[in-house]
């Protein structure tokens, strides 16, 4: 298969598996995480920057647009969240484009994912916590991530600013779900290459 194709492939395998996974956890089973960034973790480890850009803001373009749908509610703000899913792609890509220091040690590898969830997280909470911030400001909407609120709230009732809370509650959540992504999202991508190789072989 042609290395263009296999990315496009690639691209869209993981697209699906990433709303499948997001439905059955989420929306399923009620855990108050994204789970929405393991297979486009594993498309920045396997295909690069560019692939790993498309399919993230495919994912958030579409489900933006399946939310308003269901909702009948337009959110203007909802494809602004689009923003937190390139940030998650460039700060993963800054360390998974030296691949080679992976497979250092499993230490190293360890240590190196752990600074890629730290660095996505704290990426996905000030961008996440500004958009939320402008969102509570100008439309309120039916919230998508009610968990957040809830935590929002509570700030603001121990007299946090509304910034300050809106960044401050994104914290537990949006830090489990980089760290559970990231880990998974390599471990998606080790188990892809260890099986391309033996087919090669």
């Amino acid at each position: 298969m042609p290395k263009t194709l296999r990315t496009v492939v690639i691209c869209i395998i993981a697209e699906i598996l990433n709303f499948i996974v997001t439905a059955i956890f989420y929306h399923g089973l009620k855990i108050p995480l994204f789970f929405d960034t393991i297979f486009t973790v594993a498309v920045v480890f396997y295909c690069g920057l560019l692939p790993a850009l498309c399919v993230s803001t495919g994912y958030n373009l579409i489900n933006s647009f399946l939310w308003i749908c269901n909702k009948g509610v337009f959110d203007p703000f909802i494809s602004a969240y689009t923003v937190c899913g390139i940030l998650i792609v460039f700060s993963t890509w800054l360390f998974a484009r030296r691949k080679d220091d992976f497979k250092i040690s499993p230490a190293i590898t360890a240590l190196y994912l752990v600074l890629i969830a730290l660095l996505s997280s704290l990426c996905a909470i000030i961008s996440s916590g500004i958009i939320d911030y402008f969102h509570y400001i100008y439309y309120d909407v039916p919230d998508m991530m009610n968990p957040i609120k809830s935590f929002t709230k509570s700030f603001v009732q121990h007299r946090f600013s509304l910034l300050a809370s809106c960044i401050l509650a994104q914290i537990p959540i949006s830090f489990a779900d980089r760290l559970i992504a990231t880990f998974a999202g390599y471990g998606v991508y080790r188990l892809c290459e260890h099986h391309i190789e033996r087919k090669t072989i």
